[in-house]
């Protein structure tokens, strides 16, 4: 038996200690992979929030009166959640809509805890071509069409996502 124990070899403390190292590293290399997979996955998600509370306010403003809004739009360029934080601060849009309250839900939502703003700006210039390609048409409008633009921000921006932009178009109740 005691031969035995004289040819038996084994890793040294050194070579443990090294391999001990070498697995550390590759394992902060790949934590950090995912810390940054995540960031980006939060970000993601977070636009993803943002677009779709934009194309939420699209088809609000949609579902209103165009007339209305067509006129309001031709001597106003925007609406904004700042005017609209609350309900008794939206009656200067009650000519626009029937529930001023609704307006500041639409303007001013919370998600997942998350305040947001949305304003809806008026593209009074742009107009959608028959190709598909947007061209500016400038002294032109449509008289069926309001070209709008959509922006959305958080006020807590910690994922580093700033905002995003959604355009569209309010169509006429006469076409749908």
């Amino acid at each position: 038996m005691r031969k035995y124990n004289k040819h038996e070899e084994g890793f040294t403390l050194i070579e443990v200690m090294a391999a001990i190292v070498i697995l550390a590293i590759v394992s902060l290399v790949l934590m950090s992979y995912f810390s940054d997979s995540l960031s980006y996955a939060k970000s993601n998600a977070n636009k993803t929030v943002m677009v779709n509370l934009a194309r939420n306010a699209l088809v609000y403003a949609e579902k209103q009166d165009f007339d209305i809004w067509k006129t309001y739009f031709q001597s106003n360029a925007s609406i904004d959640s700042q005017k609209c934080e609350s309900i008794s601060n939206c009656s200067i849009y009650a000519s626009l809509v029937e529930q001023p309250a609704v307006l500041a839900a639409v303007l001013n939502p919370v998600v997942n805890g998350v305040q947001y703003r949305v304003a809806i700006k008026y593209q009074k210039d742009l107009l959608q071509s028959s190709t598909g390609t947007t061209a500016t048409i400038k002294g032109q409008e449509s008289p069926y069409l309001l070209p709008i633009q959509i922006s959305i921000h958080g006020i807590e921006e910690k994922s580093g996502q700033v905002g995003t932009i959604v355009e569209g178009y309010i169509t006429d109740e006469k076409i749908r």
